[in-house]
């Protein structure tokens, strides 16, 4: 314990680990999950997690954010990552067929693989992605079980006259949740005849946020502008905590993301690390960034049902208790959660600032006047106002 974190990520993911495997032989249900690696492209590591357990709880991360760290912890380094190396222009591989089809289940599903070697623990901390549990490559994989396939989703991955991109909008609009897309989408079931690709799993989470939040972002900026109160909803989970407001104005989303003291990537005792990012309404985000595209999508995910477009300041502060992350997911649904919350309501930006300064762990002053959310609304007078 001398990280001074409140418990040892490592001791954690290590307590997770099964033991290791008297035989090279495995089954069990897939989640269904799938990890495509990113390490040595256009070759890149294939294949799906296999939990040697029971399965309490569905592939569904909306349901994840109820969970203790502890527990999500656990659950994802206890399966096996059975995976063999494809380059990513082989999406249609034979290989690959009956993974893409496990994968598109609504329900967990029955896989069996051979492996060449006895799984290795693996220990991995990444903000993006989820814990992966001891891996080995596979000689064969094979699914066993008779997967349950949405309609929609089996539609579009057999018709290869749709982009990509296209296919991506239009299974988010039948009400496809964004985790399921972005795991066919990794493994090349969407696009036209002969241009499909197998894409790394953290560059298919942010590609599906980033195409589902432009969507989005396009309809809402055609929207009229909200004129009411200064709304503040609020959330946490295991030392995350998110603060979002929406104000009157033109669409305008500032980002602010702050790593507290003594936390997986803030070994320091008294600096906070903070990033900012910002979208105008004509202009994307200034910089590429999974999590910050996460809390994007939530955001206007509740504009459009509001149908309105706004001002918003989105502030995460992630404090020492998020001792192991457990993926992009947790930001997005802490955001999505937060969202849904009843609303602090306030006559001024400023009060709603006063009130989250009040609550959060670090000073938000210094970051406040390098903001340009409050520039933005002092520019913006409505007709109302000038009247």
């Amino acid at each position: 314990m001398l990280c001074g974190l409140p418990r040892c990520p490592i001791l954690e993911r290590i307590r997770a680990q099964p033991r290791i495997l008297s035989s090279e032989r495995v089954e069990g249900e897939t989640p269904p999950s799938v990890l495509v690696g990113d390490r040595g492209y256009p070759k890149v590591w294939v294949g799906p997690t296999i939990s040697l357990t029971s399965l309490d709880l569905p592939e569904d991360p909306s349901k994840w954010i109820n969970r203790p760290l502890s527990y999500l912890v656990s659950r994802f380094s206890s399966q096996i990552y059975a995976r063999f190396k494809l380059d990513v222009r082989r999406a249609e591989d034979p290989k690959l067929e009956e993974i893409k089809w496990a994968i598109m289940s609504e329900m967990p599903v029955e896989m069996e693989a051979r492996l060449r070697s006895r799984p290795q623990p693996k220990i991995v901390f990444d903000g993006l992605l989820a814990p992966i549990g001891p891996s080995a490559p596979a000689d064969r994989i094979k699914l066993v079980g008779e997967p349950k396939i949405p309609t929609s989703l089996e539609k579009i991955a057999y018709d290869k006259d749709l982009r990509a991109s296209e296919a991506v909008i239009e299974l988010y609009r039948q009400r496809v949740d964004v985790y399921t897309i972005s795991k066919s989408f990794s493994l090349g079931s969407f696009g036209t005849r002969g241009k499909r690709k197998i894409v790394p799993t953290r560059w298919a989470i942010t590609a599906v946020d980033s195409l589902v939040g432009d969507w989005l972002h396009h309809k809402i900026v055609l929207m009229p502008i909200y004129g009411d109160k200064v709304l503040l909803y609020t959330s946490s989970y295991e030392g995350n905590r998110y603060f979002v407001i929406i104000a009157p104005g033109p669409y305008f989303l500032e980002i602010v993301e702050a790593w507290l003291p003594r936390g997986l990537w803030t070994p320091s005792t008294s600096s906070v690390y903070i990033s900012v990012n910002r979208e105008h309404a004509r202009r994307g985000l200034e910089y590429m960034d999974g999590g910050h595209y996460a809390m994007r999508l939530a955001v206007l995910e509740r504009l459009y049902e509001m149908k309105r477009q706004a001002s918003v300041l989105a502030i995460r502060e992630i404090g020492p208790e998020y001792y192991s992350p457990v993926g992009v997911w947790q930001v997005r649904e802490g955001m999505r959660k937060a969202l849904r919350s009843t609303p602090l309501r306030f006559e001024e930006m400023n009060q709603a600032l006063k009130h989250i300064s009040r609550e959060l762990r670090f000073d938000l002053d210094p970051t406040l006047r390098s903001l340009e959310i409050l520039k933005h609304l002092n520019r913006w007078v409505s007709l109302e106002g000038y009247l």
